[in-house]
């Protein structure tokens, strides 16, 4: 439901507003992404793992969250001129001070959020989701239509942070006190900012190629750049958010069981894989098709830039669980350390990427080049990552690797497959009838090898139970 939405908002208003509109939010969506970290310090995720808690300490992180919203708020608005002037987009000046105060109002419900997570309220949490999205999407399209412009993309920006708090502060009745000292939140503080540590650094090295595209390249490149990775990344988001959202409670209440904790874990990559490979692989496959549908020929270059980003999206979706297990376990330090480690090698493959890769015409820099060094990256990194994010843990190496490979074959024959079928249509991307049969045969054949050729058909049967909060 809630990938539905961003599809058809981003489809509509991709033909409501101009590249250059789009690329100017994109410049700000940078810094208000990095800036959103703070605004939680890991306090949420501190709320969710703890093994108790009570109401003094919940109170007190939640003032510290508000106190952080409204300072971020004031940062961000007082540092309009600069962006602007670093970007040379004038518009960038009357457009932060709105945008930044999304911050304010979505800081009035993360305790609340993270509590419902705490108990495990997932349907509750899914519907606040989707209703929040609603809103948003709702006032942007409006905006859009009315002729606002990018001022319908901060709409869209600020909408469902009021949404989201309203409704979250609705359904669940509890009312902060007073902010109270000797707490015991110090602990959850120290836990918090490793899980900032490790946000920090991961933004900053998944962001860096859209600060460097858009300062080298432009705005209507990092427009196209921007949606091509966004598109890849929004099913994957859609399948590790829900999943980790449960995932993590149930790890953090099973550490004393090594084994059950190694069970659960290694079903929960498996359906993360089985969900996000076949996914991204469809994409990249039917690329020109997506792009036609979603956005429409005037972006037709973000075809080419999904197949290259394509490797880096799918590594960052499965890679994504190994916080799952140093978050659950109080693990952090680590984690902190481990991000720090894999963003130095992303930035400097962007930066290589950049400088080296092939150039456009008129243009510094290379977006192609930092979308081919940003795979190669995530692909040399991948199997160090894992094994540094799983040393000493009760989950080996070996037992994620082999669970990840299942999925993967898949969709090689499905791939093969749907590749034949789309040879038919003569290098047309509009020639719907090759083009659709090819995308039911890759379905259908990786459906067929995936739960009767690797018998997985029993495991999808019972993961509903396995996985379901205890």
């Amino acid at each position: 439901m809630g990938m539905g939405l961003r599809f058809l908002s981003t489809g509509i208003l991709a033909r409501l507003i101009s590249r250059d509109d789009f690329g100017l939010f994109a410049m700000t969506a940078v810094i208000t992404g990095f800036l959103s970290i703070f605004m939680d310090v890991g306090l949420s995720q501190a709320t969710i793992q703890r093994p108790e808690i009570n109401h003094r300490q919940i109170s007190t992180l939640f003032w510290i969250n508000v106190g952080l919203g409204v300072f971020i708020t004031a940062v961000f608005a007082a540092s309009a001129p600069l962006v602007a002037a670093f970007y040379h987009q004038p518009a960038l000046v009357g457009m932060i001070p709105v945008l930044s105060l999304s911050f304010l109002f979505g800081s009035l419900g993360l305790q609340h959020l993270a509590l419902l997570t705490r108990n495990m309220r997932y349907p509750l949490l899914a519907g606040i989701e989707i209703f929040s999205m609603a809103a948003g999407v709702i006032t942007a399209v409006w905006m859009a239509r009315a002729g606002f412009g990018y001022w319908a993309l901060v709409g869209m920006a600020v909408a469902p942070a009021v949404a989201k708090s309203t409704a979250a502060w609705i359904a669940l009745r509890w009312t902060p006190g007073l902010p109270s000292r000797r707490t015991g939140v110090r602990g959850m503080l120290k836990f918090g900012g490793d899980i900032l540590g490790f946000n920090i650094v991961n933004y900053f090295s998944r962001q860096t190629d859209t600060i460097l595209v858009a300062k080298f390249c432009g705005a209507a490149p990092v427009a196209a750049y921007e949606k091509a990775y966004s598109l890849l990344l929004m099913p994957v988001g859609q399948i590790n958010g829900p999943l980790g959202a449960v995932t993590i409670p149930a790890l953090s209440r099973l550490q004393e069981d090594p084994e059950r904790y190694r069970r659960y874990f290694l079903n929960a990559i498996l359906l993360v894989c089985s969900l996000s490979m076949p996914v991204i692989a469809g994409i990249t496959l039917f690329a020109d098709q997506v792009v036609l549908v979603w956005l429409g020929r005037d972006w037709a270059s973000s075809a080419e830039l999904f197949r290259l980003l394509a490797i880096a999206a799918l590594i960052g979706g499965i890679s994504n669980p190994a916080g799952w297990v140093l978050i659950s376990l109080g693990m952090t330090k680590r984690y902190r350390l481990l991000g720090l480690a894999n963003s130095a090698v992303i930035v400097a493959a962007f930066v290589i990427g950049l400088l080296v890769g092939p150039k456009e015409p008129g243009q510094f820099g290379s977006m192609r080049g930092v979308a081919i060094g940003y795979s190669t990256a995530m692909l040399l990194n991948f199997v160090p990552y894992w094994a540094w994010a799983l040393k000493r843990t009760p989950v080996d190496l070996r037992s994620v690797l082999s669970t990840m490979v299942t999925p993967a074959l898949a969709c090689v024959p499905a791939s093969a497959a749907a590749i034949g079928l789309l040879s038919m249509a003569g290098g047309r991307i509009d020639a719907w009838l090759p083009v659709i049969s090819a995308m039911v045969v890759f379905g259908l054949v990786y459906a067929g090898v995936l739960l009767i050729g690797f018998k997985k058909l029993d495991f999808f049967r019972k993961i509903a139970g396995e996985l379901r909060p205890r």
